[in-house]
């Protein structure tokens, strides 16, 4: 676990004083007596505490953006989600840092550090794995914050994602009432919680169906092209898969670009269910039938939170909300009846 820097909690803890006598000492914002300024400063400077210049900048009216953390930009799903976010900050006539983690818990910290350090007035986090502890350097510095796409269960913290459990339940479903038994998956990193969700969901629904799991049917495909190709020309050569589930559009793509190079037909020999409702979508070959996460309304009300923490300075005591999107079921043409082969 990574360890986390001092706090301002700690700072007043260290000199004997309220946590408002610190910040009124670091801002400069109310008179504090001589010994008290003393002992905070000791203080400061025995835990080596840097203050975030957020506050500051706010009350000057300096700080007129926001930063948004996102793992990766490729992924269309992230473009559209930040397209929401977008339509936010352009209403309250903020600009936006974006930064990239590439789902790397360090790379997330260091760019969170340089948000905070840079006077950001909030920030929409895409949460890497295992980053609960960079995102608890934001609470404490008391940065307005707010999570996305990727739920951190108990953590006190505004967050907006879609249900990826109910998600992977309904295309599941789909699919086994179109006849099919044998259903491969196609998983991304199984540390992230969306994708231990989708897992969860896709085997919730075999078992309501009396379907017996099959972990040889679930692959690794780590929510890229390349690898959603290998892991599906792997369920067809070495499985007996009617259909594949790919849980990411990027690894969607990619079984459908296997399905093609080993000369199946899709749909009627092999389905394809994939995640996210993205514009190419509609215009593929056949065009796909998806789980849509709703991305862009991801992005709009996290924005709507982030904006209403930061306009509520001084309003103590809300509680964090969670708004949690419902997918839905993009009916198209790579989904058929399972038509079993043996049979004329």
């Amino acid at each position: 676990m990574t360890k986390r820097g001092p706090t301002i909690k700690d700072v007043a803890q260290r000199a004997g004083v309220s946590i408002a006598t610190v910040s009124n000492v670091m801002n400069g914002t109310r008179f504090v007596s001589a010994e008290l300024q003393e002992r905070v400063r000791a203080a400061v400077g025995e835990l080596g505490y840097r203050p975030s210049s957020l506050g500051r900048n706010l009350r000057k009216g300096q700080s007129r953006s926001i930063g948004v953390v996102l793992p990766d930009p490729r992924n269309q799903f992230f473009q559209i989600v930040a397209e929401g976010i977008e339509e936010q900050a352009e209403l309250h006539r903020f600009n936006i840092w974006y930064c990239v983690s590439q789902d790397e818990p360090s790379r997330e910290r260091d760019y969170i550090q340089s948000l905070m350090g840079g006077g950001s007035a909030g920030v929409i986090v895409a949460p890497s794995p295992g980053g609960r502890e960079n995102v608890r350097l934001l609470l404490e510095a008391g940065v307005p914050v707010v999570l996305i796409v990727r739920q951190i269960q108990r953590f006190a913290v505004d967050q907006v994602f879609a249900d990826s459990i109910g998600g992977a339940y309904d295309g599941t479903r789909h699919l086994i009432e179109l006849g099919h038994r044998r259903i491969g998956l196609l998983t991304g990193v199984r540390e992230i919680q969306t994708f231990k969700e989708r897992l969860f969901g896709y085997q919730q629904a075999l078992m309501n169906h009396s379907i017996p799991f099959d972990p040889s049917l679930v692959l690794d495909a780590y929510s890229h092209i390349e690898e959603g190709c290998e892991a599906t020309k792997f369920l067809l050569e070495h499985t007996d898969a009617s259909a594949v589930f790919a849980t990411n559009y990027p690894m969607t793509l990619g079984a459908l670009k296997a399905i093609r190079e080993m000369g199946f037909d899709c749909p009627r020999q092999i389905s394809l269910l994939g995640f996210d409702n993205l514009d190419c979508a509609s215009v593929l070959v056949p065009p796909l039938t998806v789980v849509d996460q709703k991305p862009y309304e991801i992005g709009y009300n996290a924005g709507s939170l982030l904006f209403e923490q930061i306009s509520g300075d001084g309003k103590h005591g809300r509680e964090p909300r969670t708004i949690q999107i419902a997918p839905q079921i993009v009916m198209r043409e790579s989904t058929m009846e399972y038509s079993n082969p043996g049979t004329t």
